[in-house]
């Protein structure tokens, strides 16, 4: 996972694009990556956390594009002229959540509090695109919806002036996101953990 990041910043450097590593999809690979160097269990939980519902919806809109030609939500249209290398950058979506669950589980479960870092991780992601980072880059949708993502009942956040849509995204984002991939994957962990002590 950090060598992925490694390949990226390197990747993206020599492409021109360095906003690009500014992506929480991105950001949480490394994170996890660290997480799982030192065997910390916050970390990885975060990382986890952070990264859950994004990378399924990612995989769930370029998969079905692939097995039907259509992109059901329109998030990875980017992908229709996708090189080689742009797949490699891409790879993480497929890889850093299951290894993320795998290690979790080999932590003893995912921290109640992650929601809270990966909202944290999120917001600074958000704030730092919207800052510093080229507005038509638009990481992290931090300003404006991603295209495809309207159809997932945001498409109020449009009306917003920009400053209320950024505070906006990073609530929904922390509640409507993060809080609930952390419950869900308590619970699930929970279930597992059960199963296996009654074994």
């Amino acid at each position: 996972m950090i060598g992925h990041f490694a390949f990226l910043a390197a990747r993206t450097f020599l492409k021109g694009t360095p906003e690009d590593l500014f992506w929480i999809s991105h950001v949480g690979t490394l994170m996890g990556g660290i997480g799982a160097l030192f065997r910390n269990r916050l970390l990885i939980s975060i990382s986890l956390v952070a990264l859950l519902s994004h990378h399924l919806f990612w995989l769930m809109d370029t998969s079905l594009w692939l097995i039907s030609g259509h992109f059901p939500l329109g998030t990875t249209t980017y992908l229709k002229d996708a090189t080689p290398g742009d797949w490699l950058q891409s790879s993480n979506h497929f890889f850093s959540v299951p290894f993320l669950l795998v290690l979790a589980y080999l932590q003893g479960g995912v921290d109640k509090h992650a929601w809270i870092g990966s909202t944290a991780l999120f917001a600074s992601l958000v704030l730092i695109s919207f800052w510093f980072l080229p507005p038509t880059a638009n990481v992290n949708s931090a300003h404006n919806l991603w295209p495809g993502m309207e159809k997932l009942f945001l498409s109020g956040l449009h009306s917003l002036s920009q400053g209320w849509y950024v505070v906006a995204l990073i609530a929904l984002n922390g509640l409507g996101n993060y809080w609930l991939s952390n419950l869900v994957l308590r619970g699930m962990y929970a279930l597992v953990l059960n199963a296996r002590k009654s074994l």
